[in-house]
């Protein structure tokens, strides 16, 4: 005979379970909605949702009041040996190419670059195919933004300012930059 989970679940439209419905680490279902909830530790309730046409699949929800960050998703590599340029995470946006094969399109992922304790440093890089290939197009460290070199910025105008491989910055480049960081602010 096969064992049947049941889980808590309500069909009511709308109804979102409290804390003093679920116990921590518990899970319960709204049918209707085609939700799924859960208690964490510090009293919030977590939401998946999916189903219903342009919704998300995974909506993280946080109604704490307070001025504190939330909800908050934590990658966390929990290496015994960390090392320096050690990938530590990575989020892909992937989809079909005309042949209908599974492809990274472009995908955002974090690095170590100095694993060495109280001077520890990381990077996230910004990826896209080109020509179908992957490419780090953008690095941010805690030195600044770094376009990889060959690669441009594009501004609204259609005027480019292009990184170079060797040489300096123009005058004209770097009155777009100024004038990007000042729209930055």
């Amino acid at each position: 005979m096969p064992n049947i989970i049941k889980i808590k679940r309500s069909e009511t439209s709308n109804s979102v379970p409290t804390i003093s419905d679920l116990a921590v680490g518990e899970i319960c279902m709204n049918i209707t909605d085609q939700k799924m909830y859960t208690r964490k530790s510090d009293d919030s309730i977590v939401t998946v949702s999916d189903a219903i046409s342009g919704t998300p699949e995974l909506e993280l929800i946080s109604d704490d009041a307070s001025s504190n960050s939330g909800p908050i998703l934590d990658l966390y590599r929990n290496s015994f040996s960390p090392f320096d340029s050690d990938a530590i995470g990575e989020i892909k946006f992937q989809g079909e190419n005309s042949n209908s094969d599974k492809v990274v399109f472009a995908k955002i992922t974090s690095k170590i670059e100095d694993a060495s304790e109280s001077t520890e440093d990381g990077i996230i890089e910004l990826h896209v195919q080109e020509n179908g290939t992957s490419e780090a197009i953008i690095q941010i460290k805690g030195d600044g933004i770094h376009i990889m070199s060959g690669k441009q910025i594009t501004f609204s105008d259609g005027t480019t300012m292009s990184t170079a491989s060797s040489g300096g910055a123009s005058t004209q480049q770097l009155e777009q930059v100024t004038t990007l960081a000042i729209a930055l602010g």
